[in-house]
């Protein structure tokens, strides 16, 4: 027995009490890898208990990474680079589970320096994969800018680590090194070249929770962006389980980050814009989606309809364009259009949704869906927050709705947080002797290529 302990798990007492009524029922995957057995969070797989699939699976493809991020919740431990095998038998295994897949990770360590990276995206481009995206600290994207090229290419979306704009607040999350310059040169990069990209920033308090609209500023100023996720610090991992001083009892937590954006931009967001992702455990998501029109961004909240805007969220990370968006999008320019003048902005709310019906959905020809994707990011931006669990916060019915799962050559799908808690340490692949870290910002050398 560890005794009792106390944790901080939301920072407005209204916020979670209310977020428990926008709980939706899960869809579960099409296949489960292990048996319901000794329970939760030892039967990870996913069993038949575990009550949502996959909306974002995340294949680790290595764990070496030329950082040494003092708020790192995973544990790079140098020595492992996914095989070609491997790889493909891991993406087959999400197909096998989940069918059609809105988006796919890849991830690490660093994505970015396995030897066969490039090849690997082509390996994931499949008919049922409708996007491959890449979690990065941009390293080699501010490096080389026809390795930009080669993502733009390929229509890889890139998830940047961006969790301040200043040196002081990227140097105490990130340890040494001029990494404004280095976010700076990968922005400009990926805007030349092309590509979408989603900033990714980590929050811990007192660091860089005062840069909060500032990440949304950035969001709205610059086309390429089509996203920005923040994550409350968690301390877990080689990094995170040592930042520090850390109390549990003093932390930010999803509505803090809500209630920072809303003070940060003075009003441009709300409180009430601000909702549980319903596919996943409420503690787990907060998000809002906002229409560009020509005279800035609404969210989506203000306009659509509370059950129907929770429904084309529902069981999944993303808004997917399919029929069932297409019936939301158009009962609600028809609910706007029969009172009008009712709800501000509704004229410009009115064509850019109109518009969106003649790109997405032409009366000449049926788009596939990868292609509707791609024409909807151009209107529409996301804000999501994302809090992860560590030791101090876990919950087991947050870990049975998760939809962040890690994939595993096995077939298996492991929630997020179970896996970097009590799976990670235990991984076969990451038993080999620690190997040497890569040096910052170096390409990778020997012993990343042959480890």
């Amino acid at each position: 027995m560890h005794g009792q302990s106390e944790a901080l798990i939301s920072g407005d007492a209204d916020w979670w009490l209310r977020s428990l009524t926008f709980i939706k029922p899960g869809s579960v995957p099409l296949k489960h890898s292990t048996a319901v057995s000794e329970g939760c969070p030892k039967d990870c797989g996913l069993c038949p208990d575990h009550e949502q699939h996959s909306c974002l699976p995340i294949i680790e493809i290595t764990n070496h990474c030329n950082l040494e991020c003092p708020i790192c919740i995973v544990q790079n431990r140098n020595n492992y680079n996914m095989s070609r095998s491997e790889f493909a038998d891991t993406v087959q295994g999400i197909v096998d589970k989940e069918g059609l897949v809105d988006t796919m990770n890849l991830s690490g360590g660093e994505p970015t320096v396995h030897p066969q990276f490039l090849e690997f995206l082509d390996l994931a481009r499949r008919p049922e994969i409708a996007r491959v995206s890449i979690s990065t600290n941009g390293l080699r994207i501010a490096q080389d800018y026809g390795f930009c090229q080669e993502l733009a290419a390929r229509k890889v979306y890139v998830n940047l680590q961006l969790d301040a704009m200043r040196n002081p607040e990227l140097r105490v999350l990130r340890g040494g090194g001029d990494h404004q310059a280095v976010k700076e040169r990968a922005l400009d990069n990926l805007e030349r070249a092309g590509v979408r990209t989603t900033i990714v920033s980590t929050v811990a308090k007192g660091v860089n929770d005062g840069q909060i609209g500032d990440c949304v500023r950035l969001l709205f100023e610059r086309d390429f962006i089509l996203s920005l996720m923040f994550q409350p610090a968690s301390y877990t991992g080689y990094g995170g389980a040592h930042f520090g001083p850390h109390d549990p009892m003093n932390t930010i937590t999803i509505p803090d980050v809500v209630r920072a954006a809303e003070e940060q931009t003075q009003g441009m967001l709300r409180r009430s814009d601000f909702l549980p992702l319903p596919c996943s455990h409420p503690g787990c998501f907060g998000l809002t989606y906002m229409l560009k029109t020509d005279e800035g961004f609404v969210p989506f909240p203000r306009f659509v309809e509370l059950e129907r805007y929770l429904e084309m969220i529902s069981n999944r990370g993303t808004i997917r364009p399919d029929e069932q968006f297409e019936g939301a999008i158009r009962a609600t320019i028809d609910e706007m259009w029969s009172s009008s003048g009712q709800m501000p902005d509704s004229q410009k709310i009115l064509r850019t949704l109109k518009k969106a019906i003649r790109l997405m959905y032409p009366p000449e020809r049926a788009l596939e869906l990868e292609e509707r994707m791609h024409l909807g990011e151009g209107l529409v931006k996301t804000i999501f927050i994302h809090a992860f669990m560590d030791e101090h916060t876990f919950d087991v019915d947050r870990i049975k709705k998760c939809c962040t799962h890690y994939a595993m050559p096995d077939g298996r799908l492991m929630p997020g947080c179970a896996y970097n808690m009590f799976y990670r340490h235990k991984d076969p692949r990451y038993q080999a002797p620690v190997g040497k870290a890569q040096i910052w910002g170096q390409a990778p050398g020997k012993d990343a290529a042959e480890s």
